[in-house]
């Protein structure tokens, strides 16, 4: 039964537009940190279902406009349509279908977890969710590099009681190699991403018997450029030094407000180009309908 029920909640997925479906145990994320496991926020859980978007190609190009040709103008567009928008809003409805079918269909509790612009508070890592689910790994920047996308996917979470068949991790060919690529850390512009080697600024995470290693983001450096904070990432003045503190950041914030913003709540300014140059995923396959128009 539990095979079965995995394989309609799969086949579900697909039909409400995923393009990535993974379940884990719930024990497999039992050492994340205290009120973050899935037992912590659904009493019970006992299986993690992800599913995944792909990611526009003609909105990653878009991105790259933006940075090679300097057209900012376009950065609302990657915004929309690959950042914080339309990416989540799928996957919010995708989880809460999902939720309901497994309510209503086998009697069990599920619970979908917040995505983009509709998060209220960070109840657990989708990321983190997403490589116990066996559909991927870790790039060195960070994010969750699927084979079939690399980084340019997103990642939706739904809690459950039901007792699913779960996906072994990832164990596939090396979607990273840092210590030979290096491109996300070259391309963040705030030098958000540490290079590879540098252990004071490096992280892990074990799921059963697989390590994964990668950068530890510095957040409000990150930031500063998401936001526009300083002139050189396209603000109007600079609102925060060149490596601020998260409070800094937070009082920049509220001072740079624009309402041209709209519902993204920020511009998503200079961010995005770690997964935009990210070479896993088949890139170049992908990107290959671009290289010849003039």
């Amino acid at each position: 039964m539990t095979q079965k029920r995995s394989q309609e909640i799969k086949a579900l997925a697909k039909s409400l537009g995923m393009d990535l479906c993974g379940i884990a145990p719930a024990a497999r994320l039992n050492g994340a940190p205290e009120g973050t496991r899935p037992g912590d926020i659904l009493p019970g859980c006992k299986s993690v279902i992800v599913v995944g978007v792909r990611l526009l190609d003609g909105i990653v190009q878009v991105n790259f406009r933006a940075k090679e040709n300097g057209r900012t103008d376009l950065k609302g567009l990657y915004g929309t349509y690959g950042y914080s928008m339309l990416p989540n809003f799928e996957l919010t409805y995708a989880c809460y279908a999902i939720a309901q079918h497994i309510e209503r269909g086998y009697g069990t509790a599920a619970a979908p977890m917040s995505t983009g612009p509709m998060t209220n508070g960070m109840q657990l890592s989708i990321r983190h969710c997403a490589v116990a689910a066996g559909l991927g790994e870790f790039g060195w920047m960070s994010i969750v590099l699927s084979p079939e996308f690399g980084p340019r996917n997103r990642f939706g979470v739904i809690l459950t009681t039901e007792e699913l068949a779960p996906d072994p991790l990832y164990n596939g060919k090396a979607l990273c190699q840092p210590d030979k690529c290096g491109i996300c850390s070259k391309n963040c512009p705030a030098e958000a991403i540490s290079s590879y080697g540098d252990e004071e600024h490096t992280k892990s995470v074990t799921f059963e018997d697989k390590t994964y290693r990668y950068a530890s983001v510095t957040i409000p450096r990150c930031h500063s450029a998401l936001m526009q904070l300083r002139k050189e990432y396209g603000g109007r003045e600079d609102l925060v030094p060149k490596d601020p503190t998260s409070g800094q950041v937070a009082e920049a914030q509220i001072k740079a407000q624009r309402p041209d913003w709209g519902l993204q709540h920020t511009g998503s300014h200079y961010c995005g180009l770690c997964l935009s140059y990210c070479p896993a995923g088949n890139w170049a396959g992908h990107m290959k309908q671009f290289t010849n128009i003039p």
